[in-house]
């Protein structure tokens, strides 16, 4: 995370909203009609993306296509005040055009990253809106992938008090088995991901034929990087190594399996491997929204190399984006250096 969800955070927040629309590392969730559009998408050319959607939001407001460029791109590398400021640009394309599925799921993204800065209490206000929007998004367009997801990953973040919870995670799973199978696996792998049971996640994912679905295989692509990393982070450096080799002969394009590889070369001792898989990964699609520089950074700091770890980590805080406990360290080893 061809479609993005950010790409890579948790597939399953503690929260009671949504994850946005495009998480940490993966793939997007939805292509968009215009191909040079689509080019700057993948090159991750967000700013001119960016530029582009408004100029034919500033001559057709409400286009579904252009609200949809313009939450990839504030998504993908907006702040928070640029992200805030695209919900009145997707309420504006609700408006303009209810009957657009695409129009409700930008909304219902937008509101999530909104939920996800406010705080628990403030979220819970927002979840019934949040899930009306991918609940009529799914309605909308059916066969779309990427609405369905979001509605699971809704469902599997908030709780039942806000409209979600596993039961109805599995319900929407059940639902979608007779009509798209292949999408069905996914959903229920990502229910299996959340109760942890990634040996089980991990088998229905690689299981699926997602054909000519992008959405459903960028989906695959990232909840696998996902697992791989809850892995790493569960101290099983041997099975997440295997996980992220396998997904870098299957997508060799894209940056997030050979940020894992250079993760787990890092935390076995290779540093050496991990500098060269972390300059394997700034080069392919999706670099942009991972935190490479922070992650070298530490591997320099290992090194001895201080001049080479303060650069990266000037640029990482400069850039402003990022996990705020790693940007809040990076700021701490920058005022130590």
């Amino acid at each position: 995370m061809s479609h993005r969800l950010s790409p890579l955070r948790t597939l399953v927040l503690a929260t009671c909203c949504a994850l946005p629309l495009l998480p940490l590392g993966a793939a997007r969730a939805q292509s968009l009609a215009d191909p040079a559009w689509e080019e700057l998408l993948e090159s991750d050319r967000y700013a001119e993306l960016e530029a582009q959607a408004r100029q034919k939001l500033k001559a057709e407001p409400g286009d579904p296509q252009a609200t949809l460029a313009l939450g990839f791109a504030v998504l993908s590398q907006g702040t928070p005040a640029q992200q805030d400021a695209g919900v009145p640009v997707a309420e504006a394309c609700v408006k303009a055009h209810p009957e657009s599925g695409v129009c409700h799921y930008v909304l219902a993204n937008l509101l999530g990253v909104q939920a996800l800065r406010a705080g628990m209490f403030k979220a819970m206000g927002m979840a019934g809106r949040i899930r009306e929007s991918y609940e009529k998004a799914v309605a909308l367009q059916p066969d779309a992938f990427n609405h369905r997801l979001g509605l699971m990953q809704f469902y599997l973040a908030a709780p039942s008090i806000a409209g979600g919870g596993t039961d109805k995670a599995r319900d929407l799973a059940r639902s979608t088995e007779a009509k798209y199978p292949e999408q069905a696996r996914c959903l229920r792998a990502l229910v299996a991901v959340s109760e942890e049971k990634y040996d089980e996640a991990e088998k229905l994912l690689w299981a699926v034929q997602p054909g000519k679905d992008n959405a459903l295989r960028s989906a695959v692509y990232g909840s696998l990087g996902q697992i791989g990393a809850q892995r790493l982070n569960n101290k099983q450096p041997a099975p997440a190594q295997a996980l992220f080799e396998r997904l870098v002969q299957v997508e060799p394009g894209r940056a997030f399996a050979f940020y894992g590889l250079a993760r787990v070369k890092a935390e076995t001792g290779a540093l050496q491997d991990a500098l060269r898989f972390f300059t394997q990964a700034r080069s392919l699609r999706g670099q942009a929204t991972l935190p490479i520089d922070y992650r070298e950074a530490l591997v320099w700091l290992q090194l001895g190399d201080n001049g080479k770890a303060k650069s990266l980590l000037q640029r990482f805080v400069d850039v402003g984006r990022g996990h705020p406990k790693n940007l809040e360290d990076a700021k701490e080893r920058l005022a130590k250096l």
